[in-house]
């Protein structure tokens, strides 16, 4: 009996904390320049798939363009990796996701030099998270989930 209420207590206290995104580490210019190439893409391609009298093959050429850009530009400004009260999401290529709980996950190393973080599963497999902004910060909401679990 004991033993669930501790499980409920750790269960409690990782359901407080809130999830938190951490976008890639880009330069704030190259983010910016990034940004204009795919908002003009955008501006490109949207009338291409309005405008009347093109054939419905380069409409669809022209919308593939305009969701390209878009998707470019949410992976560019959005989270790559969340971390959540459930586990870890990677959303390394949006809007293709990777959810991995707290207890699938055996060790987080930090790779010097190339300063990005490495999880290691159960399993056995590793998996290399992208280069986020705040690295330390991550991996400190990491630990603390990971050890959240054994309290």
């Amino acid at each position: 009996m004991a033993s669930d209420a501790r499980g409920a207590d750790a269960v409690r206290h990782t359901g407080r904390v809130r999830g938190t995104g951490f976008r890639l580490r880009v330069s704030p210019l190259g983010r910016l320049l990034r940004s204009a190439v795919l908002l003009l893409g955008l501006l490109m391609f949207v009338p291409g798939v309005i405008a009347a009298g093109i054939d419905l093959w380069w409409r669809l050429l022209f919308l593939f363009g305009a969701l390209a850009c878009a998707a470019g530009l949410r992976i560019l400004w959005g989270s790559v990796v969340v971390v959540r009260p459930s586990g870890l999401r990677v959303q390394r290529n949006w809007p293709f996701r990777r959810d991995f709980l707290w207890y699938r996950i055996l060790a987080i190393d930090v790779v010097p030099g190339f300063w990005h973080l490495e999880i290691e599963l159960n399993s056995g497999e590793r998996i290399t998270l992208p280069a986020v902004d705040d690295l330390e910060r991550l991996y400190q909401l990491m630990e603390q989930h990971r050890q959240a679990l054994d309290a």
